[in-house]
């Protein structure tokens, strides 16, 4: 896909990975509207951009991805505004592994996951009137392989990675123009993943396996938000990019779980 021109939504996108997938699709010529919880980052961002990029190449909307009626006001009112929506990255995440929080990562990762397809099913589909495009559902190496130190998150990016590849075989997917792709990213050096927050975590805890934990992140590396940025861009350049599942770590740069395009299919279990 050629970005130059496009109308993209990132959820999450005041700070973090959600930022950096934003001006990346900005410097590509794209035109960006970046959603979140955080009012205050986000209108910060968009003034920071408003000088680098020019006003009415961005916007900025609060929105709780969980809510399902707040999503849908996002996508309208980008529509009023630029015309359109070409792509929807889904970014927002958080971590939370205790009985107080634990349920919030599950409504943010899955739950926020999904509301962001139904809109996007519902105003980019071409048989109802949109443009088709792409919707790229972050999600995280913790989504391919077991983490045994955060299973709720593991087990939300897991849901997340499954969902989207299913989505991508929907034997409607032709007739929509919507295409379904999943993005991997291993340990970043973001809010989410901070080295030095962990590292403190660690040294409190009296876990026996914090041994384990060190050396995965010693063993996979921590990349930087421009490594996942690039691996993201090359996504959504992708000619052909439908049911991809595309892997980005420190140690290992960009694989392709599933290399070659998921072609929509009616499948009987």
């Amino acid at each position: 896909m050629k970005l130059q021109g496009k109308v993209a939504i990132v959820t999450g996108g005041a700070q973090g990975l959600g930022r950096g997938f934003a001006e990346g699709l900005l410097r590509k010529g794209a035109k960006v509207c970046i959603c979140d919880i955080n009012s205050a980052t986000g209108k910060a961002t968009l003034d920071s951009w408003n000088r680098q990029f020019g006003r009415g190449q961005s916007m900025f909307l609060r929105c709780d991805v969980s809510n399902h009626e707040q999503f849908e006001d996002v996508i309208k009112k980008v529509i009023e505004e630029f015309g359109g929506v070409d792509i929807l990255v889904n970014n927002a995440g958080v971590s939370g592994e205790d009985p107080q929080t634990w349920r919030r990562t599950i409504q943010i990762n899955m739950i926020g996951v999904i509301e962001g397809n139904h809109v996007a099913s519902t105003y980019m589909d071409r048989t109802a009137g949109g443009r088709g495009g792409l919707v790229v559902n972050i999600a995280s190496t913790a989504g391919l392989t077991p983490i045994f130190y955060s299973p709720v998150y593991s087990g939300s990016k897991y849901g997340v990675v499954g969902y989207t590849r299913s989505m991508a075989v929907d034997p409607k997917v032709s007739e929509t123009g919507v295409s379904y792709a999943t993005l991997c990213p291993a340990f970043t050096d973001t809010a989410l993943f901070n080295k030095q927050q962990q590292d403190r975590q660690m040294q409190e805890s009296d876990d026996s396996s914090v041994n384990q934990y060190v050396d995965l992140v010693s063993n996979t590396g921590i990349q930087t938000v421009d490594d996942v940025v690039n691996a993201f861009l090359q996504l959504a350049e992708a000619d052909s990019n439908n049911g991809i599942v595309m892997a980005v770590s420190k140690q290992k740069g960009i694989q392709y779980i599933n290399r070659h395009r998921q072609k929509p299919r009616d499948n009987k279990l």
